[in-house]
């Protein structure tokens, strides 16, 4: 079931391997080759989002692939497409940043 006041984000919308038609949601010069909810997690905690996580739920889409969803609060300043966007420039600094997924 649904919860409002959310933003649903799945990994496969950052994944550089998917097209826009399979699930990519933002540009590919921001995608990264493989993404997880741990990142994710990672990712909106600097950004100072507040958030729920999933761990079971998996992409409508492609319910085989990799599980999990974040649900990260709404808020009026930011849709959605500005969220994942700002979330994917935080995701690609920290794996480069420390060549870690987890940023450690």
């Amino acid at each position: 079931m649904r919860q409002s006041g959310f933003h649903y984000v799945y990994p496969a919308y950052f994944e550089a391997g998917r097209s826009r038609k399979s699930g990519r949601r933002i540009p590919k010069k921001l995608a990264l080759p493989s993404v997880d909810v741990e990142l994710i997690v990672l990712a909106a905690r600097r950004l100072g989002l507040e958030f729920e996580v999933k761990t079971e739920a998996r992409y409508p889409a492609s319910w085989w692939g990799t599980p999990g969803l974040v649900l990260i609060k709404k808020t009026s300043e930011r849709p959605k497409t500005l969220l994942l966007k700002e979330l994917a420039t935080k995701m690609k600094t920290l794996k480069t940043k420390t060549g870690s997924k987890r940023g450690n």
